[in-house]
């Protein structure tokens, strides 16, 4: 099976019949993403939480519960850990999310870079897919411990909560139309703030690993 036709099948399976709402929602929230950047002060950092975080958090989240639950619900949660190729079963679907998630931030960092105004772009983008994984890192650990995605959801959200500092944190700095580059400050910032998100991630996704390897803990 292609990624591609994987993604999408996966991406079908979390959002189940929910798919066409969850575009609207998402294409209502880029569109107002859009008028509130606009509209707001004329900086392209306007575009990072509106375009990226908020929609991650509020659609990323509630799909990404779905990892495990829908076999849960189905009562094929069995067939699915121990059946011949499971392995990563449950990774590849929130990766499938975690793309999404990741692709559309990073339409948002390029589309405030050549609209708005030009600003170092890399450390936004990396910063974009660092947050995204960490995201669904903490999602898929929860996911396999809580029976619920009402559950799962709840729990990703006060866990995202504990990181406020460095999830929130804006990775675009506007030169302010001089073109100078990041000074030391905000280099350090970025830095810490990501490698604070990619460890958690890291210790979030083991965490989940050890269930994994464990069937018999996740079905009881």
């Amino acid at each position: 099976m292609n990624w591609p036709r994987h993604m999408r099948l996966s991406l079908s399976l979390v959002a189940e019949r929910r798919v066409l709402l969850m575009a609207i929602v998402d294409a209502g929230f880029l569109f107002a993403g859009l008028l509130m950047a606009f509209g707001g002060t004329g900086r392209a950092s306007e575009f990072y939480p509106s375009l990226f975080l908020f929609p991650s958090l509020l659609l990323g989240i509630p799909m990404l519960s779905e990892c495990v639950a829908l076999e849960r619900r189905a009562g094929t949660l069995d067939l699915a850990l121990t059946s011949p190729g499971a392995r990563f079963y449950f990774e590849r679907r929130a990766l499938a999310v975690v793309t999404l998630m990741i692709a559309q931030g990073m339409l948002a960092v390029i589309a405030a870079y050549f609209l708005v105004e030009p600003f170092p772009i890399f450390p936004a983008l990396v910063q974009v897919a660092v947050a995204s994984v960490f995201i669904g890192a903490v999602a898929l650990q929860w996911a396999v411990r809580l029976n619920t995605s009402g559950a799962v959801i709840f729990a990703t959200v006060v866990t995202c909560l504990l990181f406020v500092p460095w999830l929130f944190s804006n990775p675009i700095y506007p030169p302010a139309r001089t073109g100078h580059p990041l000074n030391g400050d905000e280099i350090a910032n970025l830095i810490k703030t990501n490698l604070v998100l990619a460890g958690a991630a890291a210790i979030f996704y083991l965490y989940a690993l050890q269930r994994l390897m464990k069937p018999e803990a996740i079905i009881s």
